[in-house]
Parts: structure tokens; sequence; C-alpha cells
């Protein structure tokens, strides 16, 4: 790979997709819907004639400030709800919680009183950077509700597929690659060898370099750069505290305690020195 420019401000000219604040900049804003359906399409493998964002980046103002993961929401045309999300680390009770988010989608389309058979199908995309799989060697693996000989399904109502970054060269579908090479590059060299490919993933790359331009997205990214460090150094110090006290309950049961109490007081929105001060990793 070629050397990565860096600009005056100590950041790449080009801010990478993979991060998920410039992850959800390039599909979760409403004048970049083109780059999601696109995406979405090489996915899902199905035409998708328009989809309404649930959850757009411009109505949010302080997006950097939060603690909590920038996944993209979106309706289909079809009824059809899809969460996407890119995931820089292959972070304690990321299968259990994306299960758990499915079945609040689901829960969010009726309320109170509301008909169980108005209930339609939701999508988890989750692009994982490192691996989350490993029972399977594949780079696209699809998950749903199955009889376990027969394979029939119960019913379409959840859907889960997993992208990793570190297997794009498994993956036979050279449109989903292509776009995952996009997503997965951090070299303009090599973000225009994959845009000469491909019409749409062209228009992408356009949309990334207006975001790479912008001062105030360079910032929000460095922000959420610090932020993301600052978890992660959390995480390390919560897994020292853990494998302390998995003396007497087992190591692995230590560590993954010390790091889900990281997490937990992340999605409570606490600040890192409130969570220093309350784990007593200061």
């Amino acid at each position: 790979m070629s050397n990565i420019a860096i600009e005056e401000d100590g950041l790449p000219k080009i801010l990478p997709p993979k991060n998920d604040f410039v992850f959800k900049a390039l599909f979760g804003d409403k004048r970049n819907e083109k780059n999601l359906i696109e995406f979405l399409e090489a996915v899902l493998r199905k035409k998708i004639i328009a989809v309404q964002l649930m959850n757009p980046i411009n109505n949010q103002r302080s997006e950097d400030d939060k603690m909590s993961v920038l996944d993209v929401r979106a309706k289909l045309d079809s009824g059809e709800e899809i969460d996407i999300e890119m995931q820089a680390k292959n972070i304690p009770g990321l299968r259990e919680r994306i299960t758990y988010y499915q079945d609040r989608m689901l829960v969010d389309q009726i309320g109170v009183g509301g008909k169980y058979s108005a209930l339609k199908p939701v999508i988890s995309i989750i692009v994982v950077a490192e691996t989350l799989i490993y029972e399977s060697q594949k780079c696209h693996n699809v998950f749903s509700m199955l009889e376990t000989d027969e394979h029939f399904a119960f019913n379409d109502l959840k859907e889960t597929h997993i992208l990793d970054l570190t297997r794009i060269n498994n993956e036979p579908y050279e449109t989903l690659s292509d776009w995952l090479e996009f997503i997965n590059s951090e070299d303009e060299e090599d973000f225009m060898k994959i845009a000469q490919k491909n019409k749409a993933i062209n228009a992408a790359f356009g949309t990334l370099q207006e975001i790479s331009r912008s001062k105030e997205q360079r910032i929000r990214y460095d922000s959420r750069l610090k932020l993301q460090r600052d978890i992660w150094a959390f995480e390390d110090a919560a897994e020292q505290k853990g494998i302390l006290k998995g003396e007497k309950i087992g190591i692995q049961k230590g560590r993954k305690k010390g790091i889900l109490e990281v997490f937990a007081l992340i999605d409570q929105g606490y600040t890192p020195a409130q969570a220093k001060k309350m784990l007593e990793l200061a």
C-alpha cells in the first residue's frame, strides 16, 4: 500500500470510511442517499427503489460528542427496516447487542396496541474491521431463524449480515467486494483504483472527498477518533481489572466482566473522566 497522505492538521487527506463517523457521513446523510441505495443493493442483492433515513446525520448537531455507536437507520420502499453499523473493534457482547437492537426495532414498529401482523422485517448489516464470525471463512455471512434440520425459515422478520473487511478476498460477488475494498481503503491511490471500476463507487468517492475537504467534518472526525482512543484505553484498563478479579471467578469471565463495565457506562452516556472515577481506573 502507498503512503497515506497527511494534511497540515495531522489527519489523513482522505478520511477513512471505516471510521464510524466518516461511515455515517458517507451513507447516513440525506444528500447521499444514492450511496446508501447502491451499497444496500450490493449487500442484499436486490433492487431498491428508495430509502428513507430514520436518523439522518444532518439532523444531529453534536454527534461527535456521543459515545454510542453511530449507526445508519433506514426504511426501504418495501417497508423493511435496516440498521447499518461500522465496527472497528470486536467488542464483547457484540452478537448479543445486534440481536437486542433487532428486537427493539421490531418493538418500536408497533408500539403500544399495535398489531403483530403489521411488523415488517428488520435487517442488521454490520461491517467489521476485526473478525467476528470465527465459525466460517466467508466474507459475507447471513443469518436468519431457521428450522434445525430442514432449514426453512420460521418467519422473515430478522436477518443479520456480517461483512468482514479482513476477508474481502473471499467474497465472490465482485460488486460487494469492490464496496468493501472502498470502505477498507486509506490511501488516495487505492480509492481511485476502485472508483475507476464502478460508477456508483466513483460517486461515493466524490462524496468522501467532499467530507474530507470540510474543516468542520475534519474537526468532528478528530474528536470522534480521540473519543474512540479513550474508550479503547478504558477497555484495556478494564481488561486488566477484570483479569485481577478473574483470579477467583475464572480469567476469561473476569476479563469480560471488566470490559462490559466500561461499555455499560459508555451506553449510559458518562464522560471519560466520570467512567475513570466510577471504575477506579484513574
